[in-house]
């Protein structure tokens, strides 16, 4: 790339030529030389912008941490699942079994408090964000708080490859609920399909994040898979979606965690990678240690609790 500064003398030189060579106004060289010394983007890739556009979010609520559904084992130390994540063998509408995890957030603890207030506020407040967006997800239907259903999915890979974990988190009794359907090893992925299955036929609007590409599709394959009946879904509202509608040019990405740092106000700590959760699966099915699914089932509850808070912070 040539110099700027050869660009700004032919202009200097040029300005001091014969008058009828001159352009009518003298160029800004305060301002070619600011343009010619910003910093230039690499081939092929989006120019740089001068100035980041301010994050737009519900300004007024509080930013808070919720409290971990139970403490991390010492490290190296091996646990049984029942003693790291209490939880009930529960069977399947079609036979087999699952072990369910079940936690309840309410106004116990500060989170708790400051989500259920402003998850209600939002949904029923006429003219807020979420509110203007629901008739669109919902196809103009009416909708209540307990016809919601929350879904995150936790699988071993890509493609077809088992899933082992389906996350999910509804609104009852003036609180949100968390249930994760874990299969303890791969025969009981069917029932933890079904499970959700079944609860699926009472809900009214899914609400995901990437769901619409990713977690419903590699449901319905795995369901197909395992032979379990799926009912038909109902509206779904991908949080992805309406994320980078609102914060794409904001914010370095519109990835879920980085939405939750930025907007949320957290940074997760002791959190296991994404990459590392198939592994860390498979030692626990070898193993029988859970020691790491603590991890794993506290990631899929954040990830599940961050889309609640998501949606009132909707601007």
């Amino acid at each position: 790339m040539a110099d700027p500064n050869d660009y700004l003398r032919i202009i200097e030189e040029l300005n001091r030529g014969p008058v009828q060579n001159r352009p009518a106004t003298p160029p800004d060289l305060d301002a070619i030389r600011r343009k010619l010394r910003a910093p230039q983007a690499a081939p092929g890739q989006p120019a740089a912008r001068a100035e980041a556009a301010p994050v737009t979010y519900r300004r007024d609520l509080p930013r808070v941490s919720p409290k971990p559904i139970a403490p991390l084992p010492l490290p190296g130390k091996p646990v049984a699942l029942e003693e790291a994540l209490p939880g009930e063998v529960v069977e399947g509408p079609r036979g087999g079994s699952a072990y369910l995890i079940t936690s309840r957030i309410d106004g116990s603890d500060a989170h708790g408090a400051f989500l259920i207030e402003a998850f209600q506020e939002a949904f029923w407040r006429e003219g807020s964000g979420l509110r203007r967006r629901l008739p669109e997800a919902c196809r103009g239907n009416g909708l209540s708080l307990e016809a919601l259903v929350f879904v995150d999915l936790e699988t071993t890979g890509l493609g077809s490859s088992p899933l082992f974990l389906v996350g999910t988190m509804t609104w009852e009794s003036g609180g949100l609920v968390t249930r994760q359907y874990l299969a303890r090893d791969y025969s009981e992925e069917h029932a933890a399909i079904a499970l959700f299955a079944d609860d699926l036929r009472q809900r009214g609007l899914i609400v995901s994040f990437n769901g619409k590409s990713f977690d419903l599709p590699y449901l319905r394959v795995r369901a197909a898979a395992n032979a379990v009946p799926l009912p038909p879904e109902p509206p779904h509202l991908d949080l992805l979606h309406q994320a980078r509608r609102v914060w794409r040019h904001r914010l370095p990405d519109c990835k879920l965690q980085t939405l939750e740092r930025h907007l949320c106000g957290r940074t997760r700590t002791g959190d296991i990678p994404g990459a590392e959760i198939p592994d860390a699966y498979h030692r626990f099915v070898r193993t029988n240690n859970a020691a790491e699914m603590v991890r794993i089932i506290e990631h899929n509850r954040l990830d599940l609790l961050t889309l609640a808070e998501l949606m009132a912070r909707l601007p």
